[in-house]
């Protein structure tokens, strides 16, 4: 009967170190899984973000170097954009730049005979109109006038110019057609960019 009760007992504590190793081992396992694992999966992420880190570090001059470029470029756009601004009225105002054209030729002696405005065009940052004239000069009125066009307060640009010389003649007749801009709308970059693009 003892033999049987020992038997018993070394099979009972057979049973509870069995039961104690498998108890070891599934807490290692939950330990493994609930703790080293993201464990590991946040040391890397930190050494992604450390790596990130010492790249930014490295490119650091190179993009402050950049950015002082952009800021640069958009400080000259900006002050273009407020060139053009004041260059170019909110109303067409033909009749003020028909003067001031003028006034340009008489000082050049250069004779212009007439004066036609086409219809206003609008587009999607800015308005525009052709402005067309006829007249009569010689070579060298001719292109201080046309240089002076190009220095005049008001913005515009010469989109034709058609100069006829026949013979011997020392004045030639001219058609030029200029574009003058007004009612400028919208952001500031697009501003200047519509206006450089008419």
């Amino acid at each position: 009967m003892r033999n049987i009760l020992d038997d018993e007992i070394r099979r009972f504590g057979r049973i509870l170190h069995y039961a104690g190793v498998l108890a070891t081992v599934v807490g290692m396992a939950a330990s493994y899984s609930l703790w080293h694992v993201p464990l590991l999966a946040e040391t890397d992420r930190t050494a992604e973000r450390i790596q990130e880190l010492t790249l930014s570090v490295q490119n650091a001059r190179a993009i402050r170097e950049q950015y002082e470029k952009v800021s640069a470029r958009l400080a000259t756009a900006k002050a273009q954009i407020a060139t053009v601004k004041q260059r170019v009225p909110q109303e067409a105002e033909p009749g003020q730049f028909v003067d001031e054209v003028s006034r340009i030729a008489i000082e050049e002696s250069l004779d212009i005979k007439d004066y036609a405005n086409a219809t206003p065009i609008v587009h999607e940052g800015y308005t525009q109109m052709e402005v067309t004239l006829t007249g009569r000069g010689n070579y060298a009125a001719v292109c201080t006038f046309l240089d002076r066009l190009a220095s005049m307060k008001r913005l515009s640009k010469l989109q034709n110019l058609t100069l006829t010389a026949s013979g011997s003649a020392t004045e030639y007749p001219l058609t030029a057609t200029l574009i003058i801009y007004f009612g400028l709308r919208g952001t500031d970059e697009n501003e200047a960019q519509e206006v450089k693009r008419g």
